[in-house]
């Protein structure tokens, strides 16, 4: 009787265990799911609670898989936090390696050049995956708009920190490649000129004529008059104007506003990117002094007071 209610015990055993391993949502049973799942796991987070997390979302049976998967694959309490991206096709013995020796997701996040440093504080406090509060906030235009990748648990601070660092060494690297006879002190005026730049056009084979245009004009001792000055002044970057700059508004006594103001503004009115750095210290020579919208998304430019008043009068026939 007891050699056969321990056989009967030994069945079951095995029963169970083979049901474990490989029956269904067993440790090495195939596993067949719509997508692939984005687990995060927290710091500091136990056994229990990461299995806990993988039955609720529907990727291990149970947390008695999920454990015998861990000693099996002999990674229990190795699992470390971040954000892990889990195949449709993993089988509890795989999801366990991957939260313990997997590759963490890694995201990616574009700035769009000609935006404020205001901007990019907004959209980087938008990103949930990452923590913490931004403490430093960099000088207007010293945030170089690119694309950055970051993970789980990066800090908001690090991303502007690299935003920072990255817009510094593309300034100084630009600086020590300018053009002689450029008229700038100091690659800060290089760095506002960009910024003007970036705001005037967005088209890359305009920038270095734009540029051009306001460098013979500073050479000239003439004012800049560039309107996205007079924008900046009255909105400093954190906000919109949201409507169409007024005559009242190119008499604005702002710091900024250069119809007003002889030479550059102090400051930068927007962080510019690379290819507009690169026009400010490279720009087009030529004898340009003016330069009025098209109509067509680019720029009509002339050397002479007569030929751009006509250039603007096409304009607003076209209603501009």
């Amino acid at each position: 009787m007891i050699k056969k209610t321990f056989l009967l015990i030994t069945i079951l055993l095995m029963a169970l265990g083979s049901w474990l391993l490989y029956g269904t949502g067993g440790v090495y049973a195939p596993v067949t799911r719509p997508t692939d799942e984005a687990v995060i796991l927290k710091k500091g987070m136990g056994m229990v609670e990461v299995a806990d997390l993988l039955v609720q979302k529907k990727l291990v049976a149970n947390k008695y898989v999920f454990f015998l998967a861990s000693v099996l694959g002999r990674q229990w309490g190795k699992v470390k936090a971040g954000e892990f991206l889990i195949p449709n096709h993993a089988r509890p013995v795989e999801i366990i390696r991957i939260l313990c020796c997997g590759k963490v997701i890694v995201h990616k996040i574009t700035f769009p050049e000609g935006n404020t440093v205001a901007d990019h504080i907004e959209q980087i406090n938008k990103l949930e995956l990452l923590t913490g509060e931004i403490e430093h906030i960099p000088a207007e235009g010293f945030m170089l708009p690119e694309t950055y990748t970051y993970v789980y648990g990066d800090t908001r601070q690090s991303l502007v920190n690299r935003m920072e660092a990255a817009m510094v060494m593309a300034l100084a690297d630009v600086w020590g490649k300018r053009k002689e006879e450029l008229p700038y002190k100091t690659s800060l005026e290089a760095l506002t000129l960009a910024s003007i730049v970036e705001k005037e056009t967005g088209r890359h084979d305009e920038r270095k004529r734009i540029a051009g245009v306001f460098i013979n004009r500073l050479n000239k001792g003439m004012r800049l008059q560039a309107d996205p000055t007079v924008v900046y002044g009255i909105t400093l970057g954190k906000s919109k104007l949201g409507r169409k700059i007024t005559k009242q508004d190119l008499r604005s006594a702002t710091i900024y506003n250069t119809y007003i103001v002889d030479g550059l503004p102090p400051r930068p009115i927007c962080c510019p990117g690379r290819a507009a750095i690169q026009a400010a210290l490279d720009p087009l020579i030529s004898k340009e002094l003016f330069f009025v919208a098209n109509g067509l998304g680019g720029h009509n430019f002339s050397a002479s007071l007569t030929q751009h008043n006509a250039f603007v009068d096409q304009y607003r026939r076209m209603g501009g």
